[in-house]
């Protein structure tokens, strides 16, 4: 009798813990949610609008009017960016070769402002032309962004030590 005891008490530890796990990874699927609808709908429309075949990357830049840009392969075999504006869905296609890429834009920030870390980078739309934000943080802790011209590479505007 007393081992089968022993037995249960064994058992209610790792089955607690287990419980906990899985209501963490439950929560965390759930926090994921919209993010991936949102990503899921932009695709959508960047198949419909834009012949869109194959998808490399998503951004969601959420600065001022929230952008959606998917980044893939038209089914001519044309990689382009596709510039969605959440709030009214107008859309935006420009060939990837016009500009520079999202790596080069945060090479660009990396290299001026020696960040300790990106944060966040995506694609948008300002004063009539595409652009690229990076957002990162400073080595003491602050906060940056950085925007560059998609066709130039040239900055727009930087925002530092918030």
């Amino acid at each position: 009798m007393r081992s089968n005891r022993m037995q249960w008490r064994n058992l209610i530890g790792p089955a607690i813990g287990l419980v906990i796990l899985a209501i963490i990874i439950g929560a965390y699927v759930r926090a994921l949610s919209p993010l991936h609808s949102v990503r899921r709908q932009a695709i959508a429309i960047a198949r419909k609008t834009a012949d869109v075949d194959q998808v490399s990357n998503f951004y969601w830049d959420k600065e001022d009017n929230a952008y959606l840009t998917v980044q893939g392969t038209t089914s001519k075999n044309q990689p382009v960016y596709v510039l969605i504006r959440q709030k009214t869905g107008k859309v935006r296609v420009t060939p990837q070769r016009s500009g520079i890429s999202r790596s080069t834009a945060v090479a660009q920030a990396q290299a001026k402002f020696a960040p300790r870390k990106i944060l966040n980078v995506g694609m948008r739309w300002r004063a009539k032309k595409f652009v690229w934000d990076v957002g990162y943080i400073t080595k003491s802790g602050k906060l940056g962004y950085v925007t560059y011209d998609f066709k130039t590479g040239s900055q727009v505007n930087a925002i530092n030590n918030l």
